[in-house]
Order: structure tokens, then C-alpha cells, then sequence
């Protein structure tokens, strides 16, 4: 939705290099609230942030500013990786309340990872 070229490292890395990138003093400080997918619940999804974004995409028809495009892919990334650490959190409470003993944790998949493994 961005249009961020994503050629053969896919969608997730290009996010992530595409993040690292730009000026962070002249990025808009207003971005929309992006949801946090369903907090307490050890249930998963990125469906309503998807659409939190492309709906404020939408509204503006289309077109974004660079300082816009990056504040908002920042802040997708940044509401994604939250969502992770929160659903890991509930799982290691449950796990603790449960008597199960976590000694490693991994976090893996999607393409950005898989393009972190080719370079190593």
C-alpha cells in the first residue's frame, strides 16, 4: 500500500530497510492511532491494522508526502512488533501460571527473517 519496492528481498525487509531510512526531524507527528489487535487474548492478527492503514491511505487518495509515508510505516512496523511482545508476554504468564518451565524463546518467520537467514 506504501509502494515500497520490494524486488527480491520481499515485503517485510523492504519495510524494515525502508524504516531504517529518512530524517527523523521533519517526520509529521501526527500518525492515526493503529490498533493493537485484540489486547488481553492470546488470539493473533494483523487484519485491523491493515485496514487502520489502508483506510487512512484511502483518505487521502492514495497519495502520501515521503515525511507521511515513512511516519506511517514506522508506525505500522512499530504497532506489529507490539503486538508481538504482548502476545508473548501473555504466553509466558500462562506458561508460568501453568508450571511450564521457558528456558529459550525464538521468534521467526515471515519474510523479513528469511532474508536475514540468506545473508548470514
Amino acid at each position: 500500500m506504501l509502494k515500497i519496492p520490494w524486488g527480491k528481498v520481499g515485503p517485510g525487509a523492504a519495510l524494515e530497510q525502508f524504516c531504517l531510512n529518512g530524517d527523523d526531524q521533519h517526520l509529521p507527528e501526527i500518525v492515526p492511532p493503529l490498533p493493537s489487535g485484540q489486547l488481553g487474548k492470546l488470539a493473533f492478527s494483523y487484519s485491523g491494522l491493515h485496514s487502520c492503514v489502508e483506510r487512512y491511505i484511502a483518505a487521502r487518495s492514495g497519495e502520501l508526502d515521503a515525511p507521511t509515508k515513512l511516519a506511517l510505516a514506522r508506525a505500522f512496523q512499530t504497532a506489529a512488533v507490539n503486538q508481538l511482545g504482548e502476545k508473548l508476554l501473555l504466553a509466558l504468564h500462562w506458561c508460568l501460571n501453568n508450571g511450564i518451565v521457558i528456558s529459550d524463546i525464538v521468534v521467526s518467520g515471515g519474510v523479513a527473517s528469511n532474508e536475514f537467514l540468506r545473508q548470514r
